[in-house]
């Protein structure tokens, strides 16, 4: 019997299951841990940095939520592992 590779175990793509695995690999187990969007973007090579589809596609499959702030009157998001 064959296992089914991790991105098909979360229900999403390829791309988005690597961002999953970077994001639970830097987290390392801290459930309070939190970063900007663009910078998971950024980190992740995605290009642009403000194309969020593999985020919302984490989103949509409940594998992360959002954090809102404001930082100098600027709003900004961070995600963090559900």
């Amino acid at each position: 019997m064959t296992s089914r590779p991790l991105h098909e175990q979360a229900g999403v793509s390829k791309s988005a299951g690597d961002m999953l695995q970077y994001l639970r690999r830097i987290a390392r187990g801290d459930r309070n841990f939190i970063m900007q969007d663009t910078l998971l973007n950024h980190r992740c090579n995605v290009s642009p940095d403000n194309d969020f589809t593999l985020i919302m596609e984490l989103f949509d499959a409940g594998k992360i939520d959002f954090d809102y702030s404001m930082s100098d009157g600027f709003p900004q998001r961070h995600v963090r592992l559900t």
